[in-house]
């Protein structure tokens, strides 16, 4: 059975397949969005924006790579890869852009591996 969407975000000995991670990623970037906004509404000056985005944009960017890794896991790759996107958030412009959607369609397109691999049973199993 597929990991649910909205359960396990912060856990490190999982895999997560395709439709559990997309769904995950956009469920991930709605709760920031609307977190966010709804601290700047009531946030009177631009340093307590910022705390706001400290407060949610941390956790967030930390969920965001145990996802990365939980799905990677499912690729039978070790889930320290996720931190290697570390350099590439460094760097600006379009050569960043087009390594993001790079790995979001391989992150998305390419299936896991079929039934247990060295980090776990198969999610679909």
């Amino acid at each position: 059975m597929s990991v649910p969407v909205l359960e396990h975000w912060f856990s490190f000995g999982l895999r997560r397949n395709r439709k559990s991670f997309m769904l995950s990623i956009v469920a991930l970037f709605a709760t920031f969005a609307v977190a966010y906004f709804v601290w700047v509404l009531f946030a009177e000056t631009n340093r307590g924006r910022s705390l706001g985005l400290l407060v949610f944009g941390v956790p967030a960017g930390i969920c965001s790579y145990l996802l990365v890794a939980q799905r990677l896991r499912d690729f039978g790759v070790s889930g320290w890869f996720s931190l290697l996107w570390i350099p590439v958030n460094a760097l600006g412009g379009e050569v960043k852009v087009a390594l993001t959607i790079a790995a979001l369609l391989v992150l998305c397109g390419i299936p896991g591996t079929t039934g247990s691999n060295k980090y776990g049973d198969d999610p679909l199993a």
